[in-house]
């Protein structure tokens, strides 16, 4: 058992010490066995799945449900740079003194006197310090050397066209790629009447990579479109089981009248 009694902090400095000192006890020993057993792999993993967690409470515009979970954030990321420091990798104070450097160094437009005039002016900045001053040029073997390939699908298929923008392989206007769209759906209609699996599975892709980059091009991130589409879908059907049940509704293929019904019922009601 040990012995600690927590109390509340009245500034930023104390709540990041609270929230470190637990940690590293809840590492320690005496501490938890599920804590001491975790790994930066292991971590990292959590650290996704509360991030994600985090943007569920943005989309339902829920800000108790944000305020516990970048909490929870914060306890991974701690959690990871304490593993990192017990491994004698780095500490905590090395990895926050690089970020803060490089955030310098980076915004040479707010701490010395080069302007950009816009968000698209100060990117060019950002990659332009990446590239001529830290030197980190893009190896000409690997294209897409800085794209994770843990990515989730979505998000690796949207850095993938960020990238090709980059260079200038990108459409000008938006009507070029609604036309991209259909003709990946037709060709994915062709492939349906062919019934032939494998196509039909290659042109599945192909239209949910032509929908990405619709979606790039409309400045809508994909995966939180998709997530939003999730939330609203699962809270409509939510109401839609607790309606058939109320009204004495089956759940099954043969009612399936009655239930698009209700779906439509609850489609009108929150337009009302």
């Amino acid at each position: 058992m040990i012995k600690y009694e927590f109390k509340k902090a009245d500034n930023l400095c104390e709540g990041v010490e609270n929230l470190y000192e637990i940690v590293t006890l809840l590492r320690s020993p005496e501490g938890c066995p599920w804590d001491r057993k975790q790994t930066n792999k292991s971590i990292a993993e959590d650290l996704i799945d509360e991030a994600y967690e985090y943007q569920d409470g943005v989309l339902r515009h829920s800000v108790e449900s944000q305020r516990e979970e970048i909490g929870d954030v914060m306890i991974n990321v701690f959690m990871t740079m304490l593993i990192h420091s017990e491994k004698n990798e780095f500490t905590p104070v090395d990895a926050l003194n690089e970020v803060c450097e490089k955030l310098v160094r980076r915004h040479p437009h707010v701490f010395s006197s080069i302007e950009a005039a816009n968000a698209e002016e100060a990117l060019g900045v950002w990659n332009s310090v990446k590239e001529k001053i830290e030197g980190r040029k893009e190896k000409k073997h690997d294209f897409f050397e800085h794209i994770p390939s843990s990515l989730p699908p979505l998000e690796e298929a949207y850095e993938i066209q960020k990238k090709l923008r980059k260079v200038g392989f990108d459409w000008t206007e938006v009507q070029p790629v609604i036309e991209k769209v259909q003709e990946e759906l037709e060709e994915l209609l062709r492939a349906i009447d062919n019934e032939d699996q494998d196509n039909i599975e290659e042109e599945v892709g192909d239209l949910l990579f032509s929908v990405v980059n619709l979606s790039r091009f409309l400045k809508v991130r994909p995966s939180t479109a998709m997530r939003r589409c999730n939330i609203k879908v699962r809270s409509r059907f939510q109401k839609l089981f607790d309606l058939a049940e109320e009204r004495g509704i089956p759940l099954d293929k043969e009612h399936f009248a009655q239930m698009d019904a209700l779906w439509d019922e609850i489609k009108a009601a929150e337009r009302y």
